[in-house]
């Protein structure tokens, strides 16, 4: 009961960006950005399979929904809270594309600006203009193809207080 998605009803195909404003009105929480979410087949699994009615992390790495999932927003008991850690993963391969952490944190209360843009197989995250990963996504690697097409969601996570505002995809 604590843990939401936001999904698109849209499906988004080809390149991408992704931005919206978030501000954490506590300490503690999860807040993950979900991209180019689609069936295993490349088809739109909303649409072709019963709704999830469960905010549970299963569903964008352990089901059949391949995405690439950005943990943008970490704090929580088993993670360090003196940084900004960020992961982004490529599921349900589990494939860890790229990890930074920086030595500050996003501050509670003030807004941040999120950004995130695949142009082919090159994909760029960046919080309040600062670059957190700028990677390849190499489709020859054993971890599945180039994702380029589904829905987008923002997940929050159980003890996570985030507001959201200004989503726009291109």
């Amino acid at each position: 009961p604590d843990q939401v998605y936001l999904w698109t009803n849209q499906t988004f195909e080809g390149d991408i960006a992704i931005e919206y404003e978030f501000k954490s009105l506590k300490e503690n929480g999860l807040s993950v950005l979900v991209a180019q979410a689609s069936g295993m087949q490349h088809e739109d699994f909303m649409t072709d399979y019963p709704l999830r009615k469960s905010g549970s992390m299963r569903i964008i790495w352990g089901e059949n929904v391949r995405n690439y999932d950005w943990e943008y927003y970490r704090e929580m008991d088993d993670i360090r809270h003196d940084t900004a850690s960020h992961v982004l993963n490529k599921q349900p391969w589990g494939r860890q594309m790229a990890y930074q952490s920086l030595p500050h944190r996003w501050e509670n209360h003030v807004w941040h600006r999120l950004q995130f843009i695949q142009e082919g197989q090159r994909i760029r995250g960046t919080i309040d203009g600062v670059l957190i990963f700028d990677v390849i996504d190499d489709p020859l690697n054993q971890s599945g193809p180039t994702l380029n097409s589904g829905h987008v969601a923002i997940r929050c996570m159980w003890k996570t207080k985030l507001l959201v505002r200004n989503l726009k995809i291109y």
